[in-house]
């Protein structure tokens, strides 16, 4: 009777998705499982028999990943077609490049390492090609861009889930541990969270392929779609947070090791798709999470102002989304004076902004920085929250700000023995407006979005 009344509540996902959907648990728990035993007790010898084992069930899991539509829903007939491509994807792909080295003669063609690196792009190209196929054929999915959308959306779920932890993977990867309780516990929510964003941005797939197969907009969502989504508050919440947060952190990071780095120069064909990919999911899910919270405010009649701007924030989230969850019972979120609420949101906002910032306005080296940055921020969201229409223009001010904020110091460090006018604001412009401040804007895009649509009350 459960499962009935689930499938009478779903009126956007099809049944094949909506079935893969409310499995992904059993995913999650599977590669935590996994991932947790091959990577933590994974043996020192690595050609000893338990390596290979390890090696094997890592490598099968990455296939399973790919083939989890298919193989709840028992299209057999799909899964023996893809499942060929992803294991010469996962298990073979080490020899498939060692061979094509020592055959092709790279020395009058192409180097070695331009084959190794275009040789897994070929063959993942190949076993996108043929998911999307099945993906078409399973669904029925007509129409004159079909393919090609699910495509794109393959590759970039390929891409996010190539794309790693950065700095927290290289803590725990080279960390020194107290005691192996404390190394155990730091491994495993490492690899629970590795897993948990893996899982969600199958789930941000799987949602978005249904949304296609629809002809829904992905960057309007219409009102039924969101009222889906609200229906399945946990769900949604836990996939589109999670990808938001993931995103957030890796275009962070990103940002920072690019800093000086104009346009990109120093990325790698697979550093380009992985930044797109992130890129796309992040301005997606932060665009369904503020009309999500919009929705939802509307429909309710709440305003929830701080509290729905700070969703995309770690920790400060689970407060902030068991209110919104138990909306009902909290009187603080439905003010009889909307725009006298939206001055104490912003105030209370102002307030955290500054506490965050109290560190650097107290040392006398950063209390410069500090203050501007603080002060942007603070204005930035009564800003947003007075703007009749949002665009991309706010959040590349924005970013152009910080971005000459944080590059300043660099160059003026440079110049101070030798200053060459000229020289300093080439330096400056150049890496002001670069990779940096592009990954930057899309950051900001998202958060004031978010502000934007739960601190306006429309």
């Amino acid at each position: 009777m459960e499962r009935i009344s689930q499938m009478e509540n779903n009126d956007v996902l099809s049944l094949k998705i909506f079935k893969s959907s409310q499995s992904l648990w059993i995913l999650l728990a599977i590669f935590v499982g996994v991932d947790f035993i091959t990577n933590f007790f994974y043996p020192e010898q690595k050609d000893s028999s338990l390596a290979k084992i390890f090696d094997f069930f890592s490598s099968a899991l990455h296939c399973l990943f790919f083939l989890w539509y298919f193989v709840i829903n028992k299209r057999w007939k799909s899964f023996v077609m893809a499942l060929p491509l992803l294991v010469l994807c996962f298990f073979f792909m080490k020899e498939i490049r060692n061979f094509l080295d020592y055959y092709v003669p790279f020395e009058t063609i192409v180097n070695s390492g331009t084959i190794r690196k275009y040789s897994y792009l070929i063959v993942e190209s190949l076993a996108i090609f043929v998911l999307s196929k099945r993906y078409l054929v399973e669904e029925l999915i007509t129409g004159k861009w079909a393919f090609g959308k699910i495509f794109l959306l393959n590759l970039g779920l390929f891409s996010l889930y190539n794309s790693d932890m950065g700095i927290v993977e290289q803590m725990i990867s080279t960390g020194t541990f107290s005691s192996k309780t404390v190394e155990f516990l730091l491994t495993f929510i490492y690899y629970a969270l590795t897993s948990v964003r893996s899982v969600a941005f199958l789930g941000a797939f799987l949602f978005l392929t249904g949304c296609i197969i629809n002809r829904e907009n992905i960057y309007h969502f219409s009102s039924k779609v969101l009222q889906f989504a609200n229906r399945y508050f946990g769900v949604s919440v836990l996939i589109s947070i999670s990808c938001l947060i993931f995103g957030f952190a890796y275009l962070i990071e990103n940002a920072v090791s690019l800093q000086l780095d104009f346009f990109g120069e120093k990325l790698t064909v697979f550093g380009w798709l992985n930044n797109i990919a992130v890129i796309a999911v992040f301005v997606i899910c932060s665009r369904f999470v503020g009309q999500f919270l919009k929705e939802r405010s509307l429909q309710k009649q709440k305003y929830y102002g701080v509290i729905g701007s700070s969703v995309w924030v770690p920790v400060i989230n689970i407060f902030s989304l068991l209110m919104i969850r138990f909306d009902d019972k909290i009187k603080y979120l439905s003010p009889s004076n909307f725009e006298k609420a939206k001055k104490i949101h912003l105030i209370i906002a102002s307030v955290l902004i500054l506490f965050f910032y109290k560190n650097d306005i107290i040392d006398n080296d950063k209390r410069l920085e500090g203050l501007l940055l603080s002060s942007i921020y603070i204005a930035s969201f009564w800003i947003v929250s007075y703007i009749k229409k949002y665009n991309w223009i706010f959040p590349l001010i924005l970013a152009g700000l910080i971005t000459m904020i944080k590059v300043y110091p660099f160059y003026s460090g440079i110049y101070d023995e030798q200053f060459i006018f000229k020289d300093y604001v080439l330096d400056f412009v150049k890496h002001t407006f670069s990779i940096a401040m592009i990954l930057t804007t899309i950051v900001f895009y998202g958060i004031y979005y978010i502000a934007f649509e739960t601190l306006n009350k429309k």
